[in-house]
């Protein structure tokens, strides 16, 4: 009797505690660069050593292929893929199991553990008109030239306002759940917490600009840019994932975003993963995309 009592007190308490166990969560956004840039497997290299759990991937297929739900075969993974407004698509690929989706299907929900899941999101805005390169006299896919944040903030909503309410809309309906939510995504826009006074005056931006789709998300739906939470001086980290490639005109820029909301989940590291070098924490030799990734470190609660 004192043998199956003992028993039933250490199960007990066991299985509390894997319900109230915490979890490390590596979520990444990673721009792929049309179904793999210089090396698919590379790529595929890549999402494996930087130990990555859940990746939003941009620009995931080539030649009507999907490398990225390829990527989630071959691991033994989950996938979802969502097409856009634009009639892009965008995948998600997880290690643990997708068990739902939102409303309007840019997001999944995934189960982490038994009393644990997360819902991850991942966007892919429109890349023309580009107001960075506007803003400082560069001509690109035949948009006007802009001198100020007034035109520069009219032209990027027109241009990826509607993605980002319906995206703004689907993650709204979710976080009534009350789980951690992630959103991924090459934005083609810099981040409304970048182009301040101050990274103005330090030369890392033209002129101080509040950029559209990141302000959304931050104030309509409370969420957190990872970047910026860990590396709080704009000036000092700027963090650029545009690009490792750059040409005989370039403005650089970080348009590659991990954005994170809830309660039950903690930020502990994030890095840029990239070439070998000072703008990336994490340099991969052959690195194969034209845009660097940003990887989170999170403790799911």
């Amino acid at each position: 009797m004192m043998k199956y009592c003992a028993a039933v007190f250490i199960f007990a308490l066991c299985t509390a505690c894997a319900f109230t166990a915490e979890t490390e969560l590596k979520v990444m956004s990673f721009n792929i660069w049309v179904g793999g840039g210089d090396s698919v497997q590379k790529t595929f290299d890549v999402i494996k050593q930087t130990g990555a759990d859940i990746v939003g991937i941009q620009e995931p297929s080539k030649a009507n292929v999907n490398n990225a739900e390829k990527f989630a075969e071959d691991l033994g993974w989950f996938s979802h893929t969502h097409i856009d407004l634009r009639e892009r698509n965008n995948t998600i690929i997880s290690r643990y199991p997708i068990v739902g989706t939102s409303p309007e299907k840019i997001g999944v929900k995934i189960q982490i553990s038994g009393k644990q899941f997360v819902w991850m999101f991942n966007v892919h805005l429109h890349h023309s008109p580009y107001e960075p390169y506007s803003l400082n006299g560069i001509q690109y896919g035949g948009a006007p030239l802009l001198n100020t944040a007034e035109q520069a903030l009219e032209s990027a909503w027109k241009t990826r306002g509607k993605e980002v309410e319906r995206t703004l809309a689907d993650i709204i309906a979710v976080q009534k759940d009350g789980y951690p939510v992630f959103l991924t995504g090459d934005f083609n826009e810099p981040s409304c917490l970048d182009w301040t006074e101050k990274a103005a005056k330090a030369g890392q931006c033209r002129i101080p600009v509040r950029w559209t789709a990141t302000a959304a998300f931050i104030d309509k739906a409370g969420m957190i840019d990872s970047y910026r939470k860990i590396y709080s001086d704009e000036a000092a980290k700027p963090g650029h994932t545009w690009t490792p490639r750059p040409g005989k005109k370039e403005v650089h820029d970080r348009i590659d975003f991990l954005f994170y909301s809830g309660g039950k989940v903690r930020l502990d590291k994030v890095q840029i993963i990239g070439e070998p070098g000072g703008k990336s924490d994490v340099g991969i030799e052959g690195y194969p995309s034209d845009h660097r990734a940003v990887l989170g470190t999170f403790t799911v609660l």
